[in-house]
């Protein structure tokens, strides 16, 4: 046989070895996939059998829908909002917008609800959060333990835990756990192996955590952060001559992961971080909130309320503590802490093993929030004395920490966590027990997923009401009231996913975080308030007949229907909204029994002369008996005339503690100014007014005055006052 025959077979060999390998590599990662569809499609029932119809959970649900629709809407039609500008809710004001919430699911959303129902693409991505979650986890464990059957057991521990299920009812960014075992892996590859790839593809894989969840790029930045201080400390206690250099292949992985991250995550973030920079950051919530959202001791030990079995016995329990019972939903399960401390003992000496002991236990004391709670109390003993945690030293050194109120989702992390340790003891336990490996595997599966149990999943039916599907057709754009879109949570945060049917601007309704003026619009606005908050027409600073010109404002904004969903309403607010609209409008009136609607179309008339408070107005109080608004140093109105004239603007004001000076401007123009006295004053302004709309606008030089920071009136209120208004007349 010549050299080149055998070099020639050789190389036949080493490719059909290849080949081989491949092919079995692709049917393990097929057999793999393929149980975990069938686990998920057990454990999440009866979630895959109506998938066309409900969807698991309800409430946020539809609202994450929606926020999922909301993307590639706001890039396509300029003409109706912005992506960093939402205008289809809290109309016509709008709210900002975080345009990149979940941003790999709102891209999977665009591109698959061109082809199926959008709720269906929901249900789709839901499923997908528990395989992928799974698969991830087997591959993260089979790398650190090279055992196959651990790393399932350990796919089952992280994607199938009491918190993704509590998450998942609502919370679908939370939901979104798949990428964090798939970044685990790559930080690991680069912990024990270093190199480019992994320092890049790590970095990949952190983008794509954060395009599913923005606060869980927070946790997972803290979770590489521990990785590299646990590095630096390994390299730093052996002492080797070279440590130098090993200090700095260290950095430079890491830094070239930043930079990955970095380019990333821009994009993504850049307004998140506008805002939370900013004077207006309506993204950082009061302190208290991350007390309250924290997870409780007795958490750690009990099983989710949605169990089968124990559920009946810990809602009790569970309804205890502070918050709600989603945040706090951090059981784990007895068999995953009994695995995990045996891990942690038999392992003691192994590296890898001690980090994830670690990162179990930090993220598990983190998610405690900065204050312990044991069965909902904060305060111990009969000195009441509080016991600070590691998270309130976190809250001020962890940039936009603040921002993130839901301390007890920290916890994804300790569950990775324990699900590697899980996957660590059971290999180690069927190491010393081979032959009864199946049994084995089977019982300690069998025992977590009893823990974990879940079913059956709650769900809430998807409906297409007609009218909205009547509406879609229709081409013009109009804003739409819906009532009780605004004022009853629940029902606002369902009845917008009416909107991805619609796609019309709807005035108020419900937003995860929005700024202190984005309901001014619902509260200074005479109909709109009454309607919005179902109260009877209640006198206000401006004296005019609301009876007379309701017609004309809902005109002049645009609204075009009033649409009550009496599912969400009693008999007596259905009566009062219908008197309400009877009374101050002329409607056309509808009724969709099938759907539990009651429609008013708002006819379209020439507008008649009226006034609205516009920006810069305190909530209508009572002084001396008399309707009242206090402003600041600014305030507006607007005037809608239906003829250019003449006319004469009365004021009644008065200046809270000391004199001060009104101005009174026409668009830019100085009308007028005027001394306004402690006592109340009549003051009567001369302006020219065009026709159509008039912003009248009132300024006061001096600024305000906070009654809290003047001792003698012994005044706790912080509001920033200057002119006190009660009474603005134009004839």
């Amino acid at each position: 046989m010549t050299f080149g025959t055998q070099k020639w077979l050789k190389k036949g060999l080493i490719n059909s070895q290849i080949f081989n390998f491949q092919k079995k590599d692709l049917k393990e990662h097929a057999g793999v996939l393929i149980l975990y569809t069938l686990i998920t499609s057990i454990l999440t029932y009866p979630v895959v059998f109506k998938i066309t119809t409900h969807i698991p959970g309800g409430g946020d649900a539809f609202h994450w829908i929606r926020i999922l629709w909301y993307m590639p809407v706001a890039i396509f039609n300029h003409d109706l909002t912005r992506l960093t500008h939402d205008y289809l809710i809290f109309y016509p004001d709008g709210i900002p917008a975080s345009p990149f919430q979940s941003a790999f699911n709102q891209i999977l959303t665009w591109v698959l609800s061109s082809l199926i129902d959008i709720h269906i693409v929901y249900n789709i991505l839901w499923l997908s959060s528990f395989i992928f979650g799974a698969y991830g986890t087997y591959l993260l464990v089979k790398y650190l333990t090279k055992d196959r059957t651990s790393s399932l057991i350990a796919g089952l521990v992280f994607a199938f835990s009491p918190y993704h299920f509590v998450h998942s009812f609502g919370h679908f960014g939370a939901t979104s756990i798949e990428w964090i075992p798939f970044c685990a892996l790559y930080l690991m590859k680069m912990f024990k192996e270093g190199g480019t790839r992994n320092s890049f593809f790590a970095g990949i894989f952190f983008i794509l955590v954060a395009m599913s969840d923005l606060q869980y790029m927070v946790f997972m930045g803290i979770f590489v952060m521990l990785l590299f201080v646990y590095e630096t400390y390994i390299c730093l206690r052996k002492e080797k001559r070279d440590y130098k250099e090993i200090l700095r292949r260290i950095f430079y992985k890491y830094t070239l992961f930043g930079v990955i991250s970095f380019i990333g995550l821009i994009p993504l973030t850049l307004e998140n971080i506008l805002t939370a920079t900013s004077g207006e950051n309506f993204l950082r919530l009061d302190p208290i909130e991350a007390v309250m959202y924290s997870a409780d001791l007795l958490s750690f030990f009990l099983p989710s309320v949605l169990h089968p079995v124990f559920g009946s016995f810990t809602t009790d329990i569970y309804s205890n503590f502070s918050g709600n019972t989603s945040e706090n939903t951090t059981f784990i399960g007895y068999t995953v802490i009994l695995l995990s401390l045996f891990a942690a003992h038999r392992l003691k000496g192994n590296k890898n093993v001690k980090f994830w002991s670690i990162s179990a236990l930090f993220f598990s004391l983190i998610s405690l929030g900065p204050l312990l709670h044991i069965n909902g109390n904060t305060s111990f003993t009969e000195f009441n004395t509080s016991v600070p945690l590691p998270h309130m030293v976190l809250y001020y050194l962890i940039p936009f920490l603040d921002n993130c109120r839901t301390t007890g989702r920290f916890f994804v992390i300790a569950s990775l966590s324990f699900a590697v340790l899980t996957g660590y003891g059971v290999s180690e336990l069927l190491k010393t027990n081979k032959s009864k490996k199946k049994v084995t595997a089977v019982v300690i599966s069998s025992l977590i997923i009893f823990e974990y149990l879940a079913i059956p999943i709650p769900m809430s039916e998807v409906n297409e009401p007609s009218f909205y599907k009547e509406i879609s057709q229709d081409k013009d754009n109009y804003a739409l009231l819906e009532i009780p879109g605004t004022q009853d949570y629940e029902a606002g945060v369902t009845i917008i996913y009416y909107q991805t049917i619609h796609g019309k601007p709807v005035v108020g309704n419900w937003a995860a975080r929005y700024p202190s003026t984005a309901r001014d619009f619902e509260l200074n606005t005479p109909v709109v308030r009454e309607l919005t908050y179902l109260q009877p027409f209640t006198a206000d600073i401006l004296d005019q007949d609301v009876d007379q010109i309701g017609t004309s404002i809902l005109n002049y904004y645009n609204i075009s229907y009033i649409v009550l969903h009496t599912d969400y309403m009693n008999d007596s607010e259905i009566n009062l909204a219908e008197k309400l609209i009877q009374k101050a409008l002329s409607t056309e009136r509808k009724t969709y029994e099938k759907d539990s609607l009651i429609v008013y179309h708002v006819k379209k008339e020439p507008l008649k002369s009226f006034m609205v408070l516009k920006d810069g107005w305190n909530p209508l109080e009572e002084m001396n008996g008399e309707p009242t608004r206090w402003i600041s140093n600014n305030a507006t109105i607007l005037i809608h005339s239906d003829n250019g004239r003449n006319a004469t603007l009365n004021i009644e004001a008065s200046s809270f503690y000391r004199p001060r000076t009104l101005e009174i401007y026409n668009d830019e123009t100085l009308q007028d100014r005027q001394i306004i006295s402690i006592d109340s004053s009549s003051i009567s302004i001369s302006i020219n007014l065009k026709k159509g709309e008039n912003l009248i606008s009132l300024h006061v030089p001096e600024g305000f005055d906070r009654p809290c920071d003047i001792p003698e009136l012994k005044n706790e209120d912080s509001r920033e006052l200057s002119i006190a208004v009660q009474e603005i007349q134009l004839t």
